[in-house]
């Protein structure tokens, strides 16, 4: 059964907001409920102080969901901190300091239809596995019309766009996995000349929570071994336009960072 956490409940709500849930489980019908207070006195927000935990309690729970309660104070940061690693969406604080005045109903509606939304998300969104074009970085040089399929693949309160990402993720292994000569498995084929090879040797394993992409736990050890389709590249961009030289291929985490270089930096 899935969890999904609910980050940021005042705490002097809590035990009505847990009970509320316990009420009526067929709200939040085929999911586990974890609430995490906020340390905000007399309001409902999770902090950037609190982001650690947050992540150490999303993988205690098998990759939860992850519904950050706040209003405006730090919510960039945050949602950067949490979401190329675990399922992410802001949860509006209204219907949660409702409850504080005896309706749970809103509350539980609202629950509702995010949950309706994160099923389909589980169903058609989520990497399945590493093999999975979203288990590759955004600097994956795919074809234009692909671009915005990570974008996509995290929205949220748009149920268009969660199907348009179904449609692009499809359509992306199809585009990009193509046979190279001397490669045993097919690799992804990228516009910009580089072939990531995500069936070599597994080693290394990167710092908590960079094994972790979309709720899904990487394998240990997983990387890509890049490499050039033709001579003439010297050198390799990772994420941060840094640039990499190397002998044969570079080793590149789901996360666009290379292996041997601070992974900690992607944070």
């Amino acid at each position: 059964m899935p969890t999904f956490i609910l980050a940021g409940i005042q705490r002097s709500l809590g035990p009505r907001v847990k009970a509320a849930l316990e009420r009526d489980p067929a709200g939040i019908s085929g999911w586990t409920a974890v609430t995490m207070f906020g340390k905000a006195n007399g309001q409902s927000q999770i902090g950037r102080e609190q982001v650690e935990e947050l992540l150490q309690l999303a993988e205690e729970r098998d990759g939860a969901h992850i519904f950050g309660v706040s209003e405006v104070k730090d919510r960039r940061e945050i949602e950067d901190l949490v979401r190329p690693h675990f399922r992410f969406r802001w949860f509006n604080p209204v219907p949660v300091n409702l409850v504080g005045r005896g309706d749970e109903a809103s509350l539980l509606a609202a629950l509702a239809a995010a949950l309706a939304e994160e099923d389909y998300w589980l169903a058609n969104v989520k990497p399945s596995s590493s093999a999975s074009p979203l288990a590759l970085p955004e600097i994956f040089g795919c074809q234009r019309d692909l671009a915005d399929t990570w974008r996509l693949a995290e929205s949220y309160n748009n149920r268009g766009h969660l199907e348009t990402a179904a449609k692009r993720i499809a359509k992306f292994t199809n585009t990009h996995r193509r046979r190279v000569d001397g490669f045993k498995n097919t690799p992804w084929n990228a516009e910009d000349g580089w072939i990531w090879d995500d069936d070599g040797a597994r080693h290394g394993n990167p710092e908590f929570p960079m094994y972790w992409k979309y709720s899904l736990r990487l394998p240990d050890g997983f990387h890509f071994d890049v490499s050039p389709k033709a001579k003439g590249k010297t050198f390799f961009t990772d994420r941060f336009g840094r640039p990499h030289s190397f002998k044969k291929h570079v080793n590149v985490t789901a996360h666009g960072t290379v292996r041997g270089a601070s992974e900690m930096d992607a944070r």
